[in-house]
């Protein structure tokens, strides 16, 4: 069996903010690390290029709009050591998210 090991955040397309008027300021979490991924409007794809180390026994990586509308969370468990496309859609926020979540042996 494998454990998350590394995240790499690409490229992320917004196709609809979260705010109502202005940007969404998108910040990551994965357990007790908190890190901004960047500010987007409408329309933005953005190469992101985030790579983070995962602590061990953290599973899950949750996306807010600063400083605390949750959009998604996603299992960093699920589909490592492949580039994933995964989507947010939540209240008025549309996002594509690609990803990839590296694995270690346990």
């Amino acid at each position: 069996m494998s454990h998350p090991s590394f995240l790499s955040l690409n490229t992320i397309t917004c196709l609809a903010t979260q705010s109502l008027t202005g940007s969404d300021n998108l910040v990551g979490i994965m357990g007790n690390d908190r890190f901004a991924i960047g500010r987007f409007n409408q329309n933005d794809t953005i190469n992101v290029g985030i790579n983070r180390p995962i602590v061990a026994g953290v599973t899950e990586l949750t996306i807010l709009n600063d400083p605390d509308d949750t959009l998604a969370t996603f299992d960093l468990t699920k589909d490592m050591d492949v580039d994933r496309l995964v989507g947010i859609f939540a209240s008025r926020a549309r996002y594509n998210v690609a990803l990839k979540v590296t694995s270690e042996p346990d």
